[in-house]
């Protein structure tokens, strides 16, 4: 069984309502979280796996939970706007954390990527991957434009370094218009781009680069309606639990261990960025950042 069908069946197919001397128990608490964009999208696969975690661990101070996703085809900018609207019953997603979010959302400060997100490795064409190998300067990695999604903080991160980028809502058309030149670098994090290489690598001319990395602080939390506050405070509690007695940072280990050393993090030219939007943020979460360059499967080194 592969992990993503590992993850649907602990999911969605083992908490049904209880019933004990004749009396239907409480029901358990509905979740909604974030379908796929499209039938091969796998980027919310984590997202799930920790929300199950961190009810999990509360199991038995909250009650029982089934955890629901939302139709395939919605993108990052409307999501938020359904987690914002209360569009679905206890609505769940991840979103990376800034100055505004929380005058729109209620927010879990704990950031489920364990910051790993933040160092941004692009796909590129082969030609544009070519290229690169002249970069010396963040200046001269500033020529080269730029695709990301509609609604992704990285946008305006990279706009305030003086990128040039462009947004669209299609998540697989960026990898065409990488690879048909239309557009120079398409920045996935470090976690992300080893299964979206292997998903997309069929497209003609696809390429990724190999020597230069992208750094900026990229704390993801999980947000949700203003109005769950009682779910807000389960989550938050689950994932400092599933944090201290380590079931997190194996579940992170297993989902982006083997992207992390595919990238090679330690073999790149790293620029290093701020970012602006995170300032009026409780440093706290800083305490959960892993460090992707002591990174070890068998130690399970952790910094703290």
């Amino acid at each position: 069984m592969t992990l993503r069908n590992l993850i649907r069946t602990l999911l969605f197919g083992s908490t049904l309502l209880f019933v004990a001397n004749g009396a239907v128990l409480a029901a358990p608490l509905v979740v909604t979280v974030q379908g796929p964009e499209t039938e091969t999208d796998a980027r919310y696969d984590y997202d799930h796996a920790v929300i199950h975690l961190a009810l999990e661990k509360t199991r038995a101070e909250y009650g029982d939970f089934i955890i629901k996703e939302t139709p395939i085809g919605q993108n990052t900018q409307r999501a938020l706007a359904a987690a914002a609207n209360g569009s679905y019953k206890n609505y769940v997603i991840k979103a990376s954390a800034n100055n505004e979010l929380a005058n729109l959302v209620g927010m879990v400060p704990f950031p489920v990527d364990l910051g790993i997100v933040g160092y941004r490795v692009a796909f590129a064409s082969n030609k544009t991957k070519a290229s690169l190998t002249s970069v010396e300067t963040l200046e001269d990695l500033k020529k080269f434009n730029v695709v990301q999604g509609i609604g992704w903080l990285d946008t305006a991160i990279l706009r305030h370094h003086g990128f040039d980028v462009r947004t669209i809502g299609d998540h697989n058309s960026m990898f065409r218009m990488v690879a048909l030149n239309r557009v120079d670098l398409f920045p996935r994090g470090a976690n992300e781009l080893k299964a979206e290489w292997e998903t997309h690598r069929s497209i003609l001319n696809l390429a990724y680069d190999e020597g230069i990395a992208l750094y900026y602080p990229l704390p993801r939390f999980l947000v949700t309606s203003k109005s769950n506050t009682e779910l807000i405070e389960r989550l938050n509690k689950g994932l400092i639990r599933a944090y201290n007695d380590r079931s997190l940072i194996a579940l992170w280990q297993r989902e982006y261990g083997s992207s992390i050393k595919f990238v090679k993090l330690g073999s790149r030219k790293i620029f290093r960025l701020t970012n602006p939007h995170i300032s009026e943020l409780d440093p706290a979460w800083k305490e959960y950042i892993f460090d992707p360059f002591t990174y070890d499967r068998t130690e399970q080194t952790t910094t703290r």
